[in-house]
């Protein structure tokens, strides 16, 4: 078997594991943020609107809407950045 001449070169396993337990949290926090999200929304529409016009409460979830798209881009694209670096400088 052939020793590897780089001793700093990561395996493919490795990588593949690395990859994986950063892409299970992200894809957690993808079904546990709009879950949250859409509790929060009723829960305000229910309990603390009323003293909001209409026009003030769509603004409110409009709002909650661009943080949450906000949140989740930024989760995904720091992910895509890290990991497709890592994956472009690994040498097979």
């Amino acid at each position: 078997m052939q020793e590897n001449a780089r001793p700093d070169r990561v395996s493919f396993p490795s990588m593949v594991t690395r990859t994986g337990r950063a892409l299970r949290r992200r894809v957690l926090a993808s079904i546990v943020a709009p879950v949250a999200w859409l509790s929060l929304t009723l829960l305000y529409v229910g309990f603390w609107a009323h003293g909001f016009s209409l026009f003030q409460s769509i603004i409110v979830v409009i709002v909650s809407i661009l943080v949450l798209f906000a949140v989740m881009a930024t989760l995904w694209v720091s992910f895509g950045f890290r990991e497709g670096r890592r994956w472009m400088e690994w040498d097979p």
